[in-house]
């Protein structure tokens, strides 16, 4: 069942709960100022979420997503990919619709989506398709117990998520910051574990499974950032009930370079040391030993997750408030394209943080 056979959720009528998350050199006071000018949002009840520390987004998520369902009102994420992350889990766990106001470094998920990068512009648009009751479908993936709706990974990108968030407190939160960072990480020795993937695709009542053994794997439910990364698999994605798996063999710097340097230019798929593939579904385990727990980045978070993992696309799906139809904006560029024209450095295939 594709996201668009599920039946369509009842407008939310009653006040916006707006979950902003806390980030170092935000200033909440001015951005508050800001939305609350949107002459539109002054004809709603607005309920601000802003946790005290950062660590306490996903509770705050929670509770402002129950709010809405008790009071028929609606969440909106207010954040980069992490913070959507939080507030769509919540959202999807609560059977409510949610919004989003893009205000990350990347904003994956608002640009597939043809979200007005602008702020002001955003909580304009989400009002007019709140108004309207314009809604869509949006598919989601699962990695165990946890939701995610641009990517999941165990490997190198937890690793260089770590990375970016040293070099993020240090330096300030940039795409500048975050390609120098994943650069760097690329070029420092990594773990050499391997990972034992095996993958289940559906068709009707045809099963097939395959194996593969990785270094690096990468499960993407994004089809533009997919797309950019030159994956045919994107358009399997984007028709819904598939996710994308990108597989890297283990590999030294330089073929590592040549690897980013294919990424950035929209031809992984000719990369050899990469596989991709669409699924269903997947399991990965560590190849020997295994240990108790691995860490998982999802969405641009981590978390530490007892293998073995079980990646799914979702059966329910997200709800999203947002004006039809859809308008990409394809003239602007996503973060791969972007980062390289801003820095002069190649990103890595589908690895720079969100």
């Amino acid at each position: 069942m594709t996201p668009s056979d599920h039946p369509h959720p009842p407008k939310p009528r009653g006040p916006i709960h707006l979950v902003v998350p806390r980030r170092p050199g935000a200033d909440l006071d001015l951005l508050r100022a800001k939305l609350e000018g949107v002459a539109a949002l002054q004809a709603h009840d607005v309920v601000w979420h802003v946790p005290h520390q950062r660590g306490d987004i996903v509770q705050l998520a929670r509770d402002a997503a129950e709010a809405a369902r008790t009071d028929g009102g609606l969440v909106v994420a207010a954040g980069g990919d992490g913070t959507i992350n939080a507030v769509a889990a919540a959202a999807l766990h609560a059977g409510v619709p949610m919004g989003v106001v893009p205000m990350g470094t990347f904003n994956y998920f608002s640009r597939e989506h043809g979200l007005a990068l602008d702020p002001e512009q955003a909580v304009q648009d989400l009002l007019q398709a709140l108004h309207a009751g314009d809604m869509r479908p949006v598919q989601v993936g699962h990695v165990n117990r946890r939701m995610f709706v641009v990517n999941a990974s165990v490997g190198l990108y937890p690793k260089l998520l770590a990375e970016r968030e040293r070099a993020s407190k240090r330096f300030g939160r940039s795409r500048w910051v975050a390609v120098a960072s994943a650069v760097w990480s690329l070029f420092r020795p990594a773990a050499g574990r391997r990972w034992r993937v095996v993958m289940t695709t559906h068709h009707g009542a045809e099963v097939q499974h395959e194996e593969h053994l990785v270094a690096t794997l990468f499960v993407g439910n994004n089809p533009l950032q997919l797309d950019r990364m030159g994956l045919p698999q994107a358009q399997q994605v984007a028709d819904g009930g598939h996710l994308a798996v990108v597989m890297l063999k283990p590999q030294g710097r330089w073929a590592t370079a040549r690897t980013v340097w294919n990424a950035a230019t929209g031809q992984l798929d000719k990369d050899g040391a990469v596989t991709s593939i669409a699924c269903t579904e997947l399991t990965v385990a560590p190849a020997s030993w295994r240990p108790p727990q691995v860490k998982v980045a999802f969405d641009g978070e981590r978390e530490w997750m007892a293998p073995p993992l079980h990646f799914r696309v979702g059966k329910r799906p997200l709800w999203l408030v947002a004006p039809s139809p859809l308008v990409r904006d394809d003239a602007a560029q996503p973060a791969l394209a972007a980062a390289v024209a801003e820095t002069g450095a190649p990103p890595a295939p589908g690895l720079i943080p969100v």
